[in-house]
């Protein structure tokens, strides 16, 4: 059976709580919603804590990256609204789904997956330092039909690999950064973007 690859963080699962609370400990009170929408429209992290005021915001990101994986934020994420009915529609198109995600600690990822009753065949985890290049490895090796994700580093990925992609603005891009990136439609919920693949491949088996 082939694949269909989905990214996790922002196109699965909401992961809004998680990194703005993770902001406020490092940084101290922040606005959040400013935070947000600063990295959805783009900005690093560091750039979103300098928007803000912080001093030294480069420490200060790098103190996030540090804990933004531990287990005891990632307890924040959510499966985002519809994320169970697009996977077992990727399993009805005759797909099997795949999470395929850049972070640094593949066992949490795997702990998480099945913490959140993620109904997928796979979980594959690629480095953040050279994402691109890594989903794109993945999306070979996997035989991945398609791609679905919330960031232009998916985009990238899914145009280095030679298979579909499609967009969703629900994570950590905004859907006006995703079609400057390149992305075209940009679909507001994760069926949505699973419905495109299946009718742009209708012989997947």
């Amino acid at each position: 059976m082939t694949t269909l690859a989905l990214d996790l963080d922002g196109t699965l699962i909401d992961c809004r709580a998680r990194q703005v609370a993770v902001a406020v400990h490092v940084a101290g009170p922040l606005d959040e919603d400013a935070f947000w929408s600063a990295k959805r429209s783009g900005a690093t992290t560091a750039d979103a804590l300098a928007a803000q005021g912080a001093n030294d915001p480069a420490a200060i990101a790098a103190a996030w990256m540090e804990q933004v994986e531990e287990e005891r934020w990632l307890v924040l994420d959510r499966p985002l609204p519809g994320a169970a009915e697009a996977l077992a529609s990727v399993r009805a198109g005759g797909l099997a789904p795949v999470v395929l995600t850049a972070r640094r600690h593949a066992d949490r990822v795997r702990r998480q997956v099945r913490r959140l009753g993620l109904d997928v065949d796979r979980v594959a985890v690629v480095a953040p330092a050279d994402a691109v290049a890594g989903k794109a490895h993945e999306l070979a090796r996997l035989g991945a039909r398609g791609m679905i994700g919330d960031s232009e580093t998916d985009l990238r990925a899914a145009v280095q690999a030679g298979v579909a992609f499609e967009a969703v603005g629900t994570g950590q891009r905004d859907p006006d950064f995703l079609r400057r990136h390149g992305a075209g439609a940009v679909h507001a919920a994760l069926p949505e973007a699973v419905s495109a693949v299946m009718a742009a491949l209708p012989h997947a088996t």
